[in-house]
């Protein structure tokens, strides 16, 4: 698996990121450490959690950080993997935007006794409140990086105005600001009226823009869109499972694609799924995709995608089919 740096930091990761949403839930504790034991064999060591993972279906409050504070520990790798969290998170029950200085507190304090570190690789902010000036947001931030609680921050949820604003406060105080981006992205077109929660954003044509200009890494999440790309689905058949995925996912744009990434697979031997990330970790700016596997085979899969590039005339071909 290829290691990058994520710009503007000294943060060497792998190219493929590991979602933890369920662990420490529905995946066992037990399942989980065996699951990041076998990322780190594969050559990964970028995980991405947050504070509320699963809070929303299970007793255990932020059991995906508990579980991976305790494997840090057990492992002694919390100099070796990174790991990228979220805070100002929405509460399950409460108050949805949480922005205040106190709120981004107290979610970093309870988040570092959770890793069972005192320094936070990446602190990313899970969502945006508009109503609260970006000036402040960086400040609270940046006091942070001179306590040496956080090494880097980046947004997740952020419009591109307001990351743009943000970008301009830090850099007038000759600070880079947000490091990365964390934004729902894959090579598949989501159909907006089936994107359930309004406060997700998506990709488009003027925040790529902005990437491929600035620099500033993509992270994205759903970055397989749901397996969409793993051969299961076709185009005028009903779905054997997950209906929903196909609500979200299916139409004309991501059918053509899909066609063109088995094209392309069956040409280089790779799975479809693996070219589907390819497209990603081939954009002109640095992508670390977030995968969301649930079986090792899964897993290795995605991490043997870390490996591929994709010429430009291929990813224009698979995205336009030109």
């Amino acid at each position: 698996m290829r290691y990058e740096k994520i710009p503007g930091t000294d943060l060497d990761v792998s190219r493929i990121c590991l979602g933890t949403v369920h662990f420490g839930t529905k995946m066992s504790e037990p399942d989980s450490f065996a699951f990041m034991d076998a990322f780190c064999r594969l050559g990964g060591n970028f995980l991405d959690t947050a504070l509320n993972y699963a809070d929303w279906s299970s007793e255990v409050k932020a059991a995906s950080e508990k579980t991976i504070g305790k494997w840090l520990s057990a492992r002694k790798l919390h100099h070796k993997v990174i790991v990228g969290t979220k805070g100002a998170c929405p509460r399950t029950g409460g108050p949805f935007f949480r922005l205040k200085r106190e709120d981004i507190l107290s979610d970093l304090e309870e988040s570092l006794r959770n890793l069972q570190t005192d320094c936070i690789d990446l602190y990313w902010l899970h969502r945006d409140d508009p109503s609260i000036p970006v000036e402040t947001i960086i400040d609270v931030l940046e006091e942070q990086v001179r306590a040496g609680k956080i090494r880097y921050y980046g947004c997740s949820n952020w419009t591109l105005a307001r990351i743009r604003k943000a970008q301009a406060y830090a850099a007038s105080i000759g600070k880079s600001g947000f490091v990365a981006n964390q934004m729902m992205w894959s090579l598949a077109e989501p159909n907006m009226d089936a994107v359930s929660d309004k406060t997700l954003a998506l990709m488009d044509e003027e925040t790529r823009a902005y990437h491929n200009k600035t620099g500033m890494a993509s992270i994205p999440y759903s970055s397989q869109a749901g397996g969409f790309f793993s051969g299961q689905y076709r185009r005028g058949e009903p779905p054997a499972r997950k209906p929903s995925l196909i609500k979200l996912y299916g139409n004309d744009t991501n059918f053509d694609r899909l066609e063109r990434v088995q094209e392309v697979a069956r040409r280089t031997g790779a799975t479809s799924n693996q070219i589907a990330l390819a497209f990603l970790l081939s954009q002109p700016h640095a992508v670390f995709p977030i995968i969301g596997s649930r079986t090792l085979e899964q897993l290795e899969d995605s991490c043997a995608a870390g490996d591929l590039r994709l010429d430009p005339e291929t990813v224009k071909y698979i995205e336009f089919g030109t």
